[in-house]
């Protein structure tokens, strides 16, 4: 049947290739361009990525109508859910399920076409698709480029209507985000599992179909565009993720904590207006950050990436599309190398810090965005001038992995640790090697015998021991590589989570200046960063022994044999050629003994600077697309001992060079260079594909087969659409305004919300804020055994709440110039889907639309003038409020020191209706004075979902002086620092009154005073 099936799509391919003129565009000198976007956000109650919740046993009752679904196991003691609650999808099995939405997620799809650099009468396309799932995966990219292809056949044929996109495997490139806080069911490997939920076919099919459709949507808006690129240094929201560490023979490792790679990259496509002139389409940028701002809150979010799409779409007017850089040593930052003062404090932070590290991100890219376009680029030595007509073609290949290692692995346990008495069992400590944790070093059993003294007597060991990766975290028996030319840009595309000696490696390999290749971190030449320590280089004592600064601490010193200094050297700077030839197959795995046979960290050959196969102007190492082959770490990280990252890197000591060389070779060829070099075992790529191609078509379609009988099967949404609860008529800043309504259950219905805003000008309502993180929508879950009888009958009803805080921020801009909420008259929108007899049938769905009554959002009237007084001399001086003194312990004992924060300290909360909201302050001490009440700095990451301004100051402060003979006059307060208090020189006589009048005090942001101070006479 399968072979049946390939035929008929060879065929129909055959054909398409026939007709396919009507998609391509008329002139062959124009590159042209495409956007299209879909939403992508599944349902509420599926577990919202790897930080939601365990499910008890005892405490959640799942009703099973999907045979479909895996059984999986439940959790124990620190589950978060506790009351017996239902799903009627049956969307969760082994986490906890979401009950709302802080931001949506989407998929975004550029499609480029344009001529082919060494044929300009052949055009060649491609499609650069970015979605927000958690890793990328072999069999989802498959299914996605078989629906595109059978679609594109069928179009060819006459049986469906639309443009052919003539995307297929062979152009097709899906990107994700990485975020650690979106559903993610789509693997059937029962690795990753362990991190996220098991896996469900119809989440499959679901991400398939959304794909493919946001390729058709930008394979039918093509538009004449322009290009260019640069490339700015970033370092205000990452960190090196796992920083500094020893050896196991005690030499320094790992990297300082700022060695993240800084680079963001973008490039920019720009629209060719007929008749002239240009509009913003697109922006393709790549940068390395974990999405991991959050806890498990058990919200579908879209992390850091919502808001930075929302900030970067509103003020450029082009669609961002985000992809992975060298996420592999990069993650939020902790305050760790910058000033607490800078507030960089992201990881697992909340909402309100992923934000502003949003907005942070989002500065750098329109600044670099603009630099293209002026030709004032912030490294001008990477740098692609906007190009028409610029030349487009894609290498796409699967490699079969090292001759000396042609399966994926995982744990890769040191042979050295069971040689000296403790055994590690692969995936024992899933994904790491866990072992008795015993030793025969100084016992009388100790052999005295390493992986050295084999290898001394030419015997090659291999220095580490793995499990297979296949099933568990691999979904294939291959290496995925793809590079794309787009003009004088480069893009190399890693299915792999890069570290920055990889992507760095690429980058200096594939550029036009010779002798420049970036070979790895060196401990040994020192490092200096702002912020960071400094760690001065090793130096070489007399007795040729050698003296190096301990990477924990700078200040401390690690002393290394000589043969120790050089083995770690040769790691990093050896020349790598050779190692995966077949005569050198038996030693591939182990390490000489002599520093000069060890093959390093990377090949030493690059592009060269002009000619056939030359390098570019600039490339962009994207990582994290099309499948999953774990981090790759380098070869001096992989044998300095065990650790997670080494764990999970999937190919051998030498995984950074296979994966690098390729893709700089690959990069060649796209020039006009050589092609890619076959390799021993390649043959073993044909059945692995094939196996795979089945795979992907098989749990596709039953994912379809099991969407429509599982739908078939649900009841009717009880009651009907209708509002329940109307927002406020008057909300002030710092608080929030509610909405609730009866919509449909949570697998059918998916509510889009939005706030509006009239438009006196023009007597419109227009759209302000949407579900980018801006309005949050929750579900009030059914319970058991209270609601399954309405359940079963089709009457049960579906109560949802979205939240909008309206506050002022702290973050000068969200997106489209809006910073903290205007004053001005608003209404919630809604459109939703229920399930229910109008549509003709139970099982149809009908769609329903509500608007919320108007409300008015005024200016927060919490300041307070809590004392005022009558100067002897006639002036009136009083404070200004509120203020919160917290008592903070002493570093060190003794009386604890008194925190005040203000002098106006805004709400941090409001009484909300999403389980996220808790009112929880915490503080950071500034180093250099850790009691200074002064210097604290003050979080409170769950107060509110936006970045609310903590306190603020007085810009406008008017006494009210009531003269005797009735007279009134307004006076302005300046403040007097030597006293402390505001002070208006009223000249009040006996018989004189005074007063703040309600809104006398007004703040930067148009906050006033609500209520009139004490009444003063003289």
């Amino acid at each position: 049947q399968v072979n049946r099936q390939r035929i008929v799509v060879a065929l129909a391919l055959l054909l398409s290739s026939l007709v396919s003129a009507q998609s391509t565009p008329a002139d062959q000198s124009v590159t042209y361009a495409g956007v299209g976007e879909v939403d992508a956000t599944w349902h509420v109650g599926a577990s919202a990525g790897q930080y939601a919740g365990d499910r008890p046993c005892d405490a959640t009752v799942v009703l099973r109508l999907d045979p479909s679904r895996v059984a999986g196991s439940c959790a124990g003691p620190e589950a978060q859910s506790t009351i017996a609650t239902f799903d009627q999808g049956n969307l969760s099995t082994r986490r906890v399920p979401s009950y709302g939405i802080q931001s949506r997620l989407s998929v975004r799809a550029l499609v480029v076409d344009g001529p082919d650099p060494q044929d300009p009468s052949v055009r060649n396309r491609v499609a650069i698709v970015k979605n927000d799932l958690y890793i990328p995966q072999d069999l989802l990219w498959r299914r996605t480029a078989q629906i595109l292809e059978e679609r594109d056949v069928q179009r060819s044929l006459g049986l469906l209507g639309g443009v052919e996109t003539r995307i297929d495997r062979n152009n097709l490139t899906i990107a994700v985000s990485h975020n650690h806080s979106s559903p993610y069911y789509s693997s059937p490997s029962w690795g990753v599992w362990a991190f996220q939920d098991v896996f469900d076919v119809r989440f499959f099919e679901y991400y398939a179909q959304r794909m493919a459709r946001a390729v058709e949507k930008a394979a039918a808006a093509l538009v004449p565009v322009r290009m260019g690129a640069a490339v700015t240094q970033f370092d205000e929201t990452h960190r090196h993720s796992f920083g500094p560490a020893i050896a196991d023979d005690g030499t320094p490792a790992g990297y300082p904590h700022s060695d993240a790679n800084h680079d963001l990259m973008v490039a920019r496509f720009d629209e060719i207006v007929p008749g002239g002139g240009t509009k913003p389409l697109a922006i393709l940028m790549n940068y390395a950050l974990h999405p991991e701002f959050l806890d498990g809150n058990n919200l579908i979010t879209g992390d850091f990436i919502a808001p930075l799409e929302r900030m970067v779409d509103r003020e450029t007017g082009a669609t961002l599309f985000f992809t992975q850089g060298d996420v592999g040593t990069a993650e939020p930052e902790r305050n760790v190398y910058h000033s607490i003062h800078d507030r960089n404090d992201y990881s697992h932070k909340e909402y309100a810090q992923a934000e502003v590290g949003a907005r942070k991100m989002a500065d750098a890219v329109i600044d670099t965005w603009q630099d293209v376009a002026a030709g004032t680029p912030a490294e001008p030595a990477r740098f692609v001038p906007f190009q028409e007509g610029f030349a487009v073609k894609m290498f796409d290949r699967f490699f079969p992995g090292p001759t000396s290692h042609p399966y994926p692995s995982v744990s890769n346990c040191r042979t050295d640790r069971a040689l000296r008495g403790n055994p590690q069992a692969p995936l024992a400590g899933l994904p790491d090697c866990q072992g008795p944790g015993t030793s025969f070093e100084g016992s009388p059993f100790d052999p005295g015998v390493d992986t050295d003294t084999f290898e001394a007597a030419g015997i090659p060991i291999p220095e580490n021991y793995p499990a297979l990766g296949y099933t568990g975290l691999h979904e294939d028996l291959g290496v995925h590589l793809q590079a794309v030319k787009l003009g004088d840009l480069l893009v190399t595309v890693c299915s792999c989570e890069q570290w920055k000696d990889q992507g760095k490696n690429i980058q200096t390999r594939t550029d036009r200046v010779q002798g420049n290749i970036y070979l790895g971190f060196e401990w040994a030449k020192g490092y200096s960063y702002p912020g960071d320590q400094t760690y001065a280089p090793c130096t070489q004592n007399p007795d040729t022994t050698w003296r190096c600064p301990d990477p924990r601490n700078a200040n401390a010193t690690l002393m290394l044999g000589n043969v120790k200094f050089r083995r770690m050297q040769a790691q990093i700077r050896n020349d790598a050629k050779g190692w995966n030839d077949l005569d050198s197959v038996a030693w591939a795995e182990s390490e000489p003994t002599d520093p000069g046979r060890i093959k390093g960290n990377f090949t030493h050959e690059e592009l060269p600077a002009s000619g056939p196969g030359s390098g570019y102007a600039m490339t962009m190492t994207v990582a994290m697309a099309n499948d999953y082959n774990g981090y790759l770490a380098s070869y001096r990280e992989y044998q300095r001992g065990d650790h997670y990252r080494k764990a999970l890197t999937g190919w051998g000591p030498h995984s950074q060079d296979y994966f690098a060389t390729r893709l700089v070779e690959a990069g060649g060829w796209l020039n006009g260079g050589p092609a890619v070099a076959d390799e021993p075992l390649d043959a073993k790529e044909t059945a692995d594909i094939a196996h795979n191609e089945a795979r992907a078509r098989i749990l596709g379609e039953i994912g379809a087969k099991y969407l429509t009988a599982l739908e078939a099967a649900l009841p009717a949404d009880g009651g009907f659409p209708a509002i329940d609860e109307q927002p406020a008529a008057r909300v002030e800043r710092f608080g929030a305004a509610f909405l609730s309504w009866t919509g449909g259950s949570n697998y059918t219905d998916d509510p889009f919300v939005k706030v509006q805003r009239f438009d006196v000008e023009s007597g419109e309502w227009t759209d302000f804020a949407d579900m980018s993180g801006e309005v949050v929508v929750t579900l009030k879950f059914p319970t058991l055994p209270n609601d399954l009888p309405a359940f079963l009958t089709g009457g049960l009803e579906y109560r949802w709440t979205a939240t909008w805080e309206v506050f002022g921020s702290r973050v000068a801009d969200l997106g489209g110039g809006i910073g903290s909420t205007p004053v001005g008259t608003y209404r919630f929108v809604v459109d939703g889907l229920r399930r229910d007899a109008s549509c003709g049938s139970v099982t149809g769905t009908c769609p329903y639309h509500l608007e919320s009554n108007s409300f008015q959002v005024t200016r927060w009237t919490g300041i307070t003038v809590p004392d005022i007084r009558a100067e002897p001399d006639g002036r009136v001086s009083f404070t200004v409020g509120p203020t919160t003194t917290i008592p903070v312990p002493r570093l060190g004992g003794g009386v604890p020191v008194e925190a005040v924060i203000g002098p106006i300290d805004y709400p941090d909360t409001y009484d909300a209706r999403a389980e996220f909201i808790r009112h929880v302050r915490t503080m950071y001490r500034d180093p250099s004075a850790p009691n200074d009440p002064s210097k604290f700095e003050w979080y409170c990451n769950e107060c509110s979902f936006r970045p609310w301004l903590d306190t603020g100051t007085v810009s406008r402060a008017i006494v009210t002086v009531v003269r005797a003979d009735s007279t009134i006059e307004e006076v302005v307060a300046v403040f007097d620092s030597g006293l402390g208090r505001w002070v208006a020189p009223a000249g009040l006589q006996p018989g004189d009154t005074a007063y703040v009048a309600p809104a006398g005090i007004t703040d930067a942001g148009g906050e006033i005073n609500g209520l009139p101070s004490a009444v003063v006479t003289r």
